[in-house]
């Protein structure tokens, strides 16, 4: 009797090994201790990282002699289950975007030049004009302005229908990322579908001459979620605002897992550091446009201009802010972030640095708070529990980081683009 309960001891023991081993969610223990020592005030979420479907990521920047950095990674409750992604894809369509124009490889062909898309389908729309832009006409230049400044979905949605549903997920796939979706191109009034049949696009030069003519494109690619289950909630609402019982489904939804979005900002960051075959093909130049535009606050953009009592400095700074600071006054602190908010779920991704004290880091993390677990109703804890956790979450491993001990300080002028 007593080797048979030593034998279902040593099963029990090899069973949790084991399923520790392959269980789906990484928690590296120091930010486990980390987060449970520093924000005492959100026990319930640190608790119940499932519940909240939580993930933080943090990623340690080590800088040597020469200045280049080396990172160590640590993870809280980072998985595959599926995270709306919501706005955070218009940090990939934007890098899809420069990237293209830069394989074509055209005499005059840039993010400046004037953009007139065309209508041939169900859900396209002509535009020639652009009263935002110094020259009144679209260019890339300006819709990725408004993309990350104030996540501009409109504009989104034409660069999207540049880049194209087969281009984009075959660079991506190319880049690395072969399980980012981007399925939908955030148009409110079209159907999903709709996105994967792209309009004529043309870009003019300075005289209006057509450098490039983009035909109307048809999808070639089926893809589908690549995960088995994307489905949330324990209700929903329909289009017609009618609850229907059980989960929403998002097989047919973008998909950016938070993993993949903390890798691709860090790519972007700190491309100039990569070896070759882990370079994205992007000029610095283009590289740095990204970078200032996702780090600047609306009232230092000239075009397009924002009205300051409406786009305020924290407007999509949820992190240290959470997004509810009207003016920043200090200019020391900086994020280059791009954030996402729908359906309950909050999605911060920065690269946070501090000139002064010679602090840097990248932090991403996901929550979703709907405690009636009804999505699509709008009525979602962002301001009782989302945007007061990220800020906190912030402020925590900001104060770690600034006690910590560094062999080499780091030397941040590269990224002093805001002036």
């Amino acid at each position: 009797m007593l080797s048979h309960n030593i034998f279902k001891r040593q099963l029990l023991f090899a069973f949790c090994i084991a399923s520790s081993l392959f269980s789906h969610a990484q928690t590296s223990p120091f930010l486990d201790s980390l987060l449970k020592s520093t924000l005492p005030q959100f026990a319930k979420v640190i608790d119940n990282p499932k519940k909240y479907k939580l993930q933080v990521i943090y990623s340690q920047i080590n800088r040597n002699e020469k200045n280049e950095p080396s990172f160590i990674d640590y993870k809280f409750h980072v998985n595959n289950d599926y995270v709306y992604p919501a706005s955070t894809v218009k940090l990939p369509i934007a890098l899809l975007a420069l990237i293209k124009l830069e394989e074509l490889n055209k005499p005059g062909l840039n993010k400046e030049a004037t953009m007139v898309t065309d209508s041939a389908f169900y859900c396209q729309n002509k535009i020639n004009s652009d009263t935002t832009s110094p020259s009144h006409f679209p260019t890339i230049e300006n819709y990725i302005k408004k993309m990350f400044l104030v996540s501009d979905n409109y504009s989104c949605a034409r660069v999207y229908e540049f880049v194209g549903f087969d281009y984009a997920h075959n660079k991506l796939k190319e880049l690395g990322f072969k399980d980012i979706r981007l399925f939908n191109r955030l148009d409110g009034h079209c159907p999903g579908d709709t996105s994967k049949i792209t309009p004529p696009i043309y870009f003019l030069s300075e005289k209006k001459d057509t450098i490039l003519k983009q035909p109307l494109t048809f999808f070639k690619q089926n893809l589908k979620h690549p995960i088995a289950n994307s489905k949330v909630g324990s209700s929903h609402t329909n289009t017609y605002g009618k609850r229907i019982s059980g989960p929403k489904d998002f097989s047919t939804h973008n998909y950016l897992t938070p993993t993949d979005l903390h890798e691709l900002m860090k790519k972007i960051v700190f491309n100039d550091y990569l070896k070759e075959d882990e370079k994205l093909p992007i000029s610095t130049d283009n590289r740095k446009f990204m970078l200032k535009q996702l780090g600047m606050y609306p009232k230092e953009s000239v075009f397009p201009k924002y009205d300051k009592k409406i786009f305020y400095d924290t407007y999509k700074k949820y992190f240290l802010y959470a997004g509810t600071v009207a003016t920043v006054k200090q200019d020391s602190i900086r994020m280059i972030n791009i954030v996402g908010r729908a359906y309950g779920f909050l999605i911060d991704c920065a690269y946070i640095i501090d000139y002064k004290n010679n602090i840097e880091y990248l932090l991403t993390s996901c929550i979703y708070v709907n405690e009636k677990n009804v999505v699509g109703n709008g009525k979602y804890e962002y301001n009782q529990i989302g945007l007061p956790f990220l800020k906190d979450l912030s402020w925590s491993v900001y104060n770690y980081e600034k006690s910590r001990a560094k062999a080499f300080l780091p030397d941040l002028a590269e990224f002093k683009l805001f002036d």
